[in-house]
C-alpha cells in the first residue's frame, strides 16, 4: 500500500483512504474502513452557488474538494493488530522507491500526461510532476519524490501519530488554508478508522464475504451473483 503512494499515486496515495476486507487464516473476517472523512467545517451546500446549482469542479478540484486522508490510520490500524514484521521493515521497499526514484514505464505517463495542465497550476505537484520547463516527464526517465521518501520515514519512525498529530499535519492544513481549503488540525487529530462485520452472501454453493456500506462494491456484487 505504501509502495502504491510511490508508484501509482492516482490510485494508491496517502493523501487518500480506502477499504480492506481482511480474512485471517482462522477463518475471522474484518472489513476496515479508511475512507477520508468530511472536515467538520463541511457543509452540504458549500459546492452549489448562490441559486442552488452545482458549481462544476468544485468538488473534485482544489483545496475545498480536499477530505481527512484515511490511509495512513487504516495501514497502521491493520499492522498493528494483524502485522508481523516491524513497520521499519514493511515501509523500506517504499522508501526506497521514493528516496532513489523508479523508471517511469509508457503507462505510467500516460496517467500523468492527462493531469499535466493540473499539474502546472500547482507549485507542488509542479516541482514533482514536471521538468522546470513544465514540460511533462516521459518514459525512461527516472522519478524521484524526495519529500515523499521524507514522509514515509517519519511514518515508518512513529507510526499514525507522524501523519495526524505532527508537522505533516501542520504543513497540510497549512498548504489547505492557503489555497482556501477547510482543514483543520482538530480534523487530523480526531480521524479514526474502523472495524466492522462484512457483508456476506451465497452463490450456487460458495459463501462470500465482501464489502459493506458504505463501499457499494460488495452490495453491487452480490446483487450481481443473485
Amino acid at each position: 500500500g505504501y509502495a502504491m503512494a510511490v508508484v501509482y499515486p492516482a490510485a494508491g496515495n496517502i493523501g487518500g483512504g480506502g477499504f480492506m476486507t481482511l480474512r485471517t487464516p482462522d477463518g475471522h473476517v474484518t472489513f476496515v474502513d479508511f475512507r477520508e472523512h468530511a472536515p467538520d467545517a463541511a457543509t452540504p451546500t458549500m459546492y452549489q452557488d448562490a441559486s442552488g446549482h452545482v458549481i462544476a469542479g468544485a468538488s473534485t478540484a482544489g483545496w475545498r474538494a480536499v477530505a481527512v486522508p484515511g490511509t495512513v490510520a487504516g495501514m497502521e490500524a491493520v499492522h498493528g493488530r494483524w502485522g508481523r514484521l516491524p513497520r521499519a521493515d514493511v515501509m523500506a521497499p517504499a522508501i526506497a522507491l521514493a528516496r532513489d526514484g523508479f523508471i517511469l514505464k509508457p503507462g505510467d505517463v500516460a496517467l500523468l500526461h492527462t493531469v499535466t495542465a493540473a499539474f502546472a497550476k500547482d507549485p507542488y505537484a509542479r516541482a514533482i510532476f514536471l521538468h522546470p520547463d513544465g514540460t511533462p516527464l516521459e518514459a525512461g526517465e527516472r522519478l524521484v519524490q524526495a519529500d515523499l521518501a521524507r514522509t514515509l520515514e517519519r511514518i515508518a519512525r512513529d507510526g499514525a501519530r507522524a501523519f495526524y498529530d505532527g508537522p505533516i499535519a501542520r504543513e497540510i492544513v497549512k498548504s489547505s488554508q492557503k489555497g482556501g481549503g477547510i482543514l483543520s488540525r482538530s480534523d487530523f487529530t480526531r480521524y479514526h478508522t474502523r472495524m466492522m462485520a462484512p457483508l456476506s452472501c451465497d452463490y450456487r454453493g460458495y459463501h462470500i464475504d465482501t464489502a459493506p456500506p458504505p463501499s457499494g462494491g460488495g452490495v453491487a456484487l452480490c446483487e450481481m451473483l443473485n
